[in-house]
């Protein structure tokens, strides 16, 4: 079992949050030595840090739980140090120095040593398999979630709602959306084309051509559609009163169309 040794301050672990990482790094497989579970008390806190570096047999990384406190105290940043140049001198370069940051904290208080090195977040769900992977030296099994073929992020602006909508490739020519038609009232739909990650503010001025208004043939959707292009860095922006409970987009009369539902 691969092993880890965790510096942090002490004022971080008042509610157990050191406390916590170590034990989800247990459960993930490693062996993890915090101070206090390790260190003897009456003997020379160096001599014991330096023995579990130089000890291939007591650890296989080190770990710096990285905050405001950690990263501003003077005897985290002294182990620290001490831990660097040890691993440098006795165990090589490519022996695995990680800083876990639980949150963001002042850049200009991460030491150069870290920012050369592996960056782990809590905020990542995969934080654990990194520091794993790290401490075995292989590469991280990282989820990789699919990304879609569109872009859809929904803006505010002001007591309006703002749907921006647009390819990843390719391009949407004719462009439609749909709605549930008995939500029309409520939803108040107004369509806009412009440029991507440029939702539109105040005095809407747009120019959409060959635009077109009406219920679906099978009457469960109102439809507006426009001729101008959708691409990767034009988008369409439905200006909404309220959330639509479903809205469907893309080439109007063929492929490709989606489906996003709003919660």
């Amino acid at each position: 079992m691969s092993s880890v040794w965790i510096t942090y301050s002490w004022e971080d672990n008042e509610d157990r949050d050191v406390d916590f990482a170590a034990q989800e790094l247990i459960g993930a497989g490693l062996d993890v030595k915090l101070d206090r579970w390790n260190l003897s008390a009456g003997n020379r806190l160096w001599q014991q840090i330096e023995h579990f570096i130089q000890n291939t047999f007591l650890s296989d990384g080190w770990l710096l739980y990285a905050t405001q406190a950690s990263l501003g105290s003077e005897k985290c940043k002294e182990e620290f140090a001490y831990a660097l140049d040890r691993a440098l001198e006795k165990r090589g370069g490519d022996f695995p120095i990680i800083a876990l940051f639980p949150v963001s904290v002042d850049n200009t208080l991460i030491p150069a040593s870290i920012k050369t090195r592996l960056f782990v977040s809590l905020t990542d769900p995969d934080w654990k398999e990194r520091i794993v992977a790290a401490v075995e030296r292989r590469t991280p099994n990282i989820s990789k979630p699919r990304v879609e073929p569109y872009a859809i992020k929904v803006h505010k602006s002001g007591e309006k709602l703002i749907i921006e909508m647009r390819p990843r490739a390719g391009t949407w020519c004719p462009f439609f959306i749909g709605i549930p038609i008995g939500e029309k009232d409520r939803v108040s739909p107004y369509l806009h084309h412009g440029a991507a990650n440029r939702p539109p503010a105040g005095m809407i001025m747009t120019i959409l051509s060959g635009v077109r208004e009406g219920p679906s043939n099978d009457g469960k959707l109102w439809l507006t559609s426009a001729a101008n292009e959708a691409t990767p860095t034009q988008s369409y922006y439905l200006i909404c009163q309220n959330l639509p409970s479903v809205l469907v987009f893309g080439v109007d009369g063929d492929s490709p169309q989606y489906e996003v539902k709003f919660s």
